[in-house]
């Protein structure tokens, strides 16, 4: 579909036109939910729903209102309401709080969860629990909406995917095997802790990756300005096509082009595979075994099963046997398969291309040899446990890991981003089957973080295009988990003061999650 014009450009053409189909459909459809919620709110006073927690936190931010505020039957009603029982004028500032930072998330390349929560939490009113799930349905639709730009682009130097699939699908697997210890330290430990270990983890991150935008900016100033005195093309920046054009012209002059080009030729069309088969190919998969033994952990293998599974357990408050534990583990082995076959085709891939003769590498590509195989499993484990101890998505650690390890900005972000859409889709997929996210919330929220994805994507696509400077890329993502850390750290110890002045200890192991009948916190 599409004009002449628009078909002749290619599917990156075609992919703009369909996001712009996409965009407007989306708005027509918030908007359209939105209008039968302000038609059917009652003119007399706001409804506010939460639990005490929300409430309480509500007043240590505002003052308190008259109007008193609804109990829900549970932590998670806030995000199984309908949009007509909220405050209209909560939601307007909620959903315009999101446009804003979610498109400066989505250029960043990461999900904004960390921005999302306490915004949910406090200026909507659902309540911290309840802020979860909507802030996965956000992130989702996000991570859709960056999929949409992101997934028909072209590297700016090659031609190749913008996605670095390769350091996208190799960090997932050891991700979510880190996530598995991650979020058992984070029900064992206190919450004092977890804010500690945030505001530490999340504020080094952020000056970290600043100090390498810096860095950036103060080498492509240097280039432009001998690029200036030369005026020619710095090597540098010439695309990995041409490049590989000039080997192709000396080979020829050599006279041993028809093996050697061939051989190279081939190399390139593999690389240039948009949507390559291995990717998803393994992806999915991995992702369908995370869906269906979350649903088993929550029916089958909870902390009342025992061996015998048709059974529940005599004890209602006893602690979890055996088969709990040999269950909660299970997916290290299977993501260690997974980890151990992806690894093998992305070492296949690298070592056809460095046994190309003809092949020029760019200069921020990835090598995969042995010696950053080996090391680069830590950096995705490691990830992934800071993101499940800490409650924040992996793109704020793994996106500057990427930058730090001279990864081209946009590349880097790319891939960050293309990561979470399939960890945002597997938890979100969890809150709806368990029951603890409604449909219009669901909607709701996915409409609007599609729409900030587009906005983000956009907005530094022609940043880039204007300026030239990869590194505001960078600059963008440290400012972005400087403000979540802010954001986190203040929503935290505001829990622990509601706790403190509620007589609950803050200086304890909870271990509740692990007995029969007990619900976890």
């Amino acid at each position: 579909f599409g004009s002449e014009e628009e078909q002749k450009r290619g599917p990156r053409a075609l992919g703009s036109r369909r996001g712009g189909m996409i965009f407007l459909g989306v708005v027509v459809a918030s908007l359209a939910l939105g209008a039968s919620a302000v038609e059917e709110v009652s003119s007399s006073a706001a409804v506010f729903r939460g639990d005490e927690d929300a409430a309480a936190a509500s007043e240590f931010f505002y003052a308190r209102e008259e109007e008193p505020r609804r109990r829900l039957e549970s932590v998670y009603a806030g995000a199984k309401q309908e949009i007509r029982d909220i405050d209209p004028i909560r939601l307007g500032v909620t959903t315009a709080l999101i446009m804003c930072l979610g498109s400066l998330a989505a250029g960043a390349g990461i999900g904004g969860g960390g921005l999302f929560v306490p915004i949910y939490w406090l200026i909507l009113g659902v309540g911290p629990k309840a802020a979860v799930p909507l802030s996965g349905a956000t992130i989702l639709g996000g991570a859709i909406g960056n999929f949409v730009t992101i997934g028909w682009s072209k590297h700016p130097k090659a031609n190749r995917p913008l996605i670095d699939y390769e350091a996208a699908v190799f960090t997932q697997p050891g991700e979510l095997m880190g996530v598995v210890f991650g979020v058992l330290l984070n029900i064992i430990l206190p919450k004092i802790a977890i804010v500690a270990l945030l505001a530490t983890v999340l504020s080094y991150n952020s000056l970290r990756t600043i100090r390498k935008a810096i860095r950036t900016r103060a080498k492509e100033t240097a280039q432009f300005a001998e690029q200036a005195k030369k005026a020619e093309p710095l090597v540098s920046e010439a695309r990995g096509s041409d490049a590989n054009e000039m080997g192709k012209l000396a080979v020829e002059e050599d006279g041993h082009q028809p093996d050697q080009r061939a051989e190279l030729e081939a190399v390139l069309a593999d690389d240039a595979v948009q949507f390559p088969r291995w990717a998803y190919g393994t992806l999915i998969p991995m992702t369908s075994f995370l869906v269906v033994y979350k649903l088993l952990s929550r029916t089958v293998f909870n902390q009342c099963a025992t061996w015998e599974l048709n059974q529940r357990g005599g004890d209602p408050k006893g602690w979890a046997q055996g088969v709990f534990w040999l269950w909660y583990w299970t997916p290290v082995p299977v993501l260690a398969v997974f980890w151990l076959v992806i690894a093998k085709i992305i070492k296949a891939r690298s070592d056809r291309r460095r046994n190309c003769a003809l092949y020029v590498p760019l200069e921020n590509d990835l090598v995969w040899d042995e010696a950053f195989m080996a090391k680069f499993p830590a950096f995705a484990l490691g990830a992934g446990c800071a993101a499940g101890l800490l409650g924040i998505g992996g793109g704020m650690i793994l996106g500057p890991i990427f930058m730090a390890v001279d990864m081209e900005p946009r590349c880097a972000t790319s891939a960050s981003a293309f990561s979470i859409l399939w960890t945002a889709g597997s938890g979100t997929i969890l809150w709806v089957f368990g029951g603890n996210l409604g449909w219009q919330m669901l909607v709701w929220m996915m409409c609007w973080g599609f729409v900030s994805g587009q906005i983000g994507q956009r907005m530094v696509d022609k940043i880039l295009k204007a300026t030239g400077r990869p590194s505001y890329v960078i600059f963008l993502l440290g400012s972005i988990i400087a403000t979540a850390c802010i954001a986190m750290v203040t929503s935290g110890i505001a829990t622990i003061s509601i706790e403190a002045d509620k007589g609950r200890p803050i200086f304890y192991l909870e271990l509740s999650e692990f007995k029969c009948g007990v619900d976890g916190p």
